[in-house]
């Protein structure tokens, strides 16, 4: 009789998933026919040889018979086997699944990963994505590598096009015709690390500050994995689509491949991005003395590995995205002090916006307006009352008191901070877009005076172009209904209101644009993914 084998080790299902996945007995054995079930239903994981001496359970307790590792749909269950079932599981599969199980346990508890937790993680559940499918490999079968693999292994080689990072990962060679089981786990590594990265996975904008609202949407690795292989001679371009779609990306990622061109002494490259820099508009929002020396960083001088440290910084804060934004939309970004109205992928309407101080920035983050407020009432937030007014309040406010606390409302008027109209779209910060009595700020070129919201130049043109063409609602009829109580327009569906941080940007003349950071935001994602400059 063959040694027999353990359907589960502690290393892969307990150690490296338990802490995500609920373990508990089965009430009854498996049969023959549930050890071979479908993948989503029953699945094997962890095969390794088992030990001399009486296994142990995943819960330290002595087994009556070697144990079976069930992955559902529900997470990991243990499950009681004869030995005869596991030796006739064993027996069945071919030599290549079997070389592939047997090798699995020392490739989730490698030496070389005992400290990186996050790559400990990604490697158990690979693991229980192999246990899924039988042990079969993604990439390779006995007559070496299967067809999608050269393929994403062109993808991984380039990855630094999309500005991330794979250099602490064994990339195969293709070229190899006979494929170990390492390489094997390798390119399935690889793979779904580049998906992960490519998602954002590299940092959580979270930590860079709690107002950044954005999120990233990770893809589950296992799935990410099957979806490349599946995608045979396709699956560089499958790989290289979990990247950002969008088009303010794709123009980044051009200018990023240009400038490399250029210090890499390519006359065309140097040619193209010269071209497309000559006369850039730098933005009112450059300080003048400052000008200069940008315009150096812009054209490739001495800072230029600074300025591809931006562009890369900035192509990682469209990983924070939705990857569908809507064809209609609200764009504002901050350090660009600009709003711009989409419709159809074009700019419908653009105009200047004040932003948050440094001491108290605009969050970054994505919703959708739903309604517009004439006349609105200003309620004044108890952070400007105590730290500002200190406790006080001037004329012309009125004064209630909720659960014992004071409230403050300034009624709606020609002097209300909130001007005239307000756009509301529900969010976590309490902040909205809104006009203004102070339109003269709009004359400034550094536009950061505001408490965290968002105000508005010209804010009726605005509104006739949030409720769109079509809708009946002209700037004109707008304005006729100024007056002493709110009146409340609703939009006809919810418009998405994306706040966006690009200090690196296209623009419409083809010409790389560069922003003051300021917040600082750019500086710790740079920072975050180790970059210079």
């Amino acid at each position: 009789m063959q040694a027999r084998v353990s359907f589960a080790r502690i290393s892969i299902s307990a150690a490296a998933l338990g802490a995500a996945l609920a373990l508990t007995p089965a009430k009854a054995e498996p049969s023959r026919a549930d050890l071979f079930a479908p993948p989503a239903a029953v699945a094997l994981t962890g095969l390794a040889k088992a030990p001399t001496a009486q296994p142990m359970n995943d819960l330290g307790v002595e087994a009556e018979a070697p144990p079976l590792v069930a992955v559902t749909a529900a997470g990991l269950r243990v499950e009681r086997a004869a030995p005869d079932d596991l030796d006739l599981a064993w027996n069945l599969l071919p030599d290549t699944q079997r070389a592939l199980a047997l090798a699995l346990e020392d490739w989730t508890s490698a030496p070389d990963i005992a400290r990186n937790a996050s790559r400990r993680a990604m490697r158990a559940k690979l693991a229980a994505a192999y246990a899924a499918r039988q042990f079969e490999p993604f990439w390779t079968d006995a007559n070496g590598w299967r067809e999608g693999a050269a393929s994403a292994v062109s993808r991984l080689n380039a990855a630094n096009e999309d500005g991330l990072d794979l250099r602490g990962y064994a990339i195969p060679s293709a070229e190899n015709g006979a494929p170990s089981v390492a390489d094997e786990f390798a390119l399935t590594e690889a793979v779904a690390t580049y998906a992960h990265q490519a998602r954002g996975g590299r940092l959580e904008p979270q930590r860079l500050s709690h107002l950044i609202g954005a999120k990233t949407w990770l893809p589950d690795p296992a799935q990410a994995v099957a979806q490349v292989a599946a995608a045979g001679y396709r699956a560089s371009e499958t790989l290289q689509d979990f990247n950002p779609p969008h088009y303010g990306y794709q123009q980044l990622r051009d200018k990023l491949a240009e400038l490399r061109g250029r210090r890499a002494g390519l006359p065309e490259a140097n040619e193209r991005f010269a071209a497309a820099e000559e006369g850039v508009a730098q933005t009112d929002a450059m300080p003048a003395a400052k000008s200069k020396r940008r315009r150096m960083e812009t054209l490739g001088g001495p800072s230029t590995s600074a300025l591809e440290a931006e562009i890369l910084a900035n192509m990682e804060r469209w990983r924070w995205l939705p990857r569908d934004m809507g064809d209609e939309r609200i764009e504002v970004n901050i350090p660009d002090f600009e709003l711009a109205v989409i419709r159809n992928n074009m700019v419908a309407h653009r105009t200047r916006v004040i932003v948050g101080k440094v001491e108290t920035p605009t969050p970054i983050f994505s919703n959708a307006m739903r309604e517009i407020i004439v006349n609105p009432s200003w309620y004044v937030p108890q952070s400007i009352i105590q730290k500002e007014w200190h406790g006080g309040v001037g004329a012309g406010y009125q004064v209630s008191y909720r659960n014992g606390q004071m409230v403050v409302r300034q009624p709606p008027g020609e002097k209300n901070a909130l001007g005239r109209i307000k756009f509301v779209f529900p969010n976590d910060y309490a902040v909205y877009m809104h006009d203004t009595p102070s339109r003269g700020l709009f004359a400034q070129s550094h536009r950061a005076f505001s408490h965290g919201c968002m105000r508005v130049d010209q804010p009726f043109a605005l509104a006739s172009a949030v409720l769109g063409p079509g809708s009946g609602w002209s700037e004109e009829r707008v304005k006729k209904m100024i007056g002493p109580s709110e009146r409340y327009i609703s939009l006809s569906k919810p418009l998405p209101v994306h706040i966006v941080y690009f200090t690196a940007y296209v623009d419409d003349m083809g010409r790389l644009a560069q922003r003051r950071d300021l917040y600082g935001y750019s500086a710790r994602v740079r920072k975050a993914l180790g970059l210079g400059g």
